[in-house]
């Protein structure tokens, strides 16, 4: 990646007939320009990200010790409208009520780590696995 942002900058140098040093931007470190930080805060939030967000699809999948795991979601304006969930799971009763409790949620990392912990009282036999697949989720969301 990093000779990928070096050619980027080389292209853009020459293109532009000029040459700048770079300014890493982050949450800990923003630049002093008026209105910069209130942008970056509205343009990093949920709501732009997602909220406004045309419907989409998405599909996650991965490999545990105990099965395979794949969702499939369907998203309108942040909030999943269908998901479908396969496994080859000796258990699949918590990922078939997962698939179930997710309709109607926000498309979150948040959202994914509550209904874990919603199913993970209710399956305590399966604690593990579900802690397991709540990192995963939270992780693939964040």
């Amino acid at each position: 990646m990093k000779s990928y942002a070096k050619r980027l900058l080389t292209v853009f140098f020459d293109y532009y007939g000029e040459r700048v040093e770079a300014e890493i931007i982050s949450p800990q470190k923003l630049p002093d320009l008026p209105g910069f930080a209130e942008t970056f805060a509205k343009q990093s939030s949920w709501e732009w990200n997602f909220g406004q967000a045309p419907a989409f699809s998405h599909l996650l999948d991965n490999r545990f010790k105990w099965g395979g795991v794949e969702l499939h979601f369907d998203i309108e304006r942040g909030t999943i409208i269908r998901s479908q969930i396969y496994t080859d799971s000796l258990d699949p009763a918590p990922l078939e009520k997962l698939s179930q409790m997710l309709v109607g949620q926000r498309y979150a990392s948040g959202s994914m780590k509550r209904l874990l912990a919603q199913l993970i009282e209710q399956y305590p036999n399966n604690q593990s696995e579900l802690e397991e697949l709540q990192q995963w989720l939270v992780h693939a969301l964040s």
